[in-house]
């Protein structure tokens, strides 16, 4: 059975435009998947329709573009969307680099092939399941499922653990290591009080793990070098990846 996609494309030139709408559209037949694509000529348009639609999966952002850029229009996505793929286009192999800020999942370098596209679907759709992984906790009396992306960090806090998300802070009455034990792969630990959502290190600085929205989580001298390989090994397969 078909999929459904939600891709927008940004670029300032139409000639560019048109041909990435193409592109995706034959690459989204090849994988199963039914495109709704949405067009924008300027990065200030596409951050102005993402307010009323923060569900789209996926964005194909030219990096050369007047007034905003595509690398600007990248940083306002991820302080407000840590879910939406990124993927890069432009004729010019130096910005390649500047992607692992923003989490890009792929650079594509002008002219795009078809092939170059589907590569890019492919990808996305084992990055991002359509079934989420979610956990149930029961905090204030109340239960909640929590989509697993969502979470930041967990930190220890006396006999408690506060799980940060990106918009607030709940307690439950678990162990670090029981909730470990629920959630994904993804969530390491770096300290004895702390575990983190792998997804949302920006990078390791010394000894603290800088995070998606910019907080500092200590990573302990034992658990350094542990820390150090989950990080590259998930970049690896997520940033920039050829096949």
């Amino acid at each position: 059975m078909s999929k459904n996609i939600h891709i927008a494309v940004v670029d300032d030139e139409t000639i560019q435009l048109d041909t990435m709408i193409s592109l995706i559209t034959q690459a989204a037949k090849k994988v199963n998947l039914i495109s709704n694509i949405s067009a924008f000529s300027s990065g200030e348009s596409f951050l102005f329709e993402l307010e009323d639609q923060p569900d789209m999966d996926m964005v194909f952002l030219d990096i050369e573009m007047k007034q905003v850029d595509g690398l600007k229009v990248a940083k306002k996505i991820r302080e407000k969307n840590q879910q939406m793929t990124i993927v890069f286009a432009t004729a010019y192999t130096e910005y390649a680099v500047q992607g692992y800020d923003v989490q890009a999942l792929d650079y594509l370098l002008k002219p795009i092939k078809v092939g170059d596209v589907v590569r890019v679907l492919k990808r996305h759709l084992d990055r991002k399941p359509f079934a989420r992984k979610t956990i149930t906790i029961e905090t204030q009396g109340e239960i909640s499922k929590i989509d697993q992306e969502e979470i930041l960090y967990i930190e220890v806090n006396r006999r408690e653990c506060a799980i940060h998300l990106k918009d607030k802070i709940l307690t439950v009455n678990e162990t670090l290591k029981e909730l470990a034990d629920r959630l994904s792969n993804d969530f390491i630990q770096t300290h004895r009080s702390y575990l983190i959502n792998v997804a949302h290190i920006n990078r390791l600085i010394s000894k603290d793990a800088e995070l998606s929205n910019g907080e500092q989580v200590p990573v302990s001298r034992r658990l350094i070098k542990d820390v150090q390989e989950r990080f590259i090994a998930y970049h690896k397969e997520t940033v920039f990846y050829n096949d």
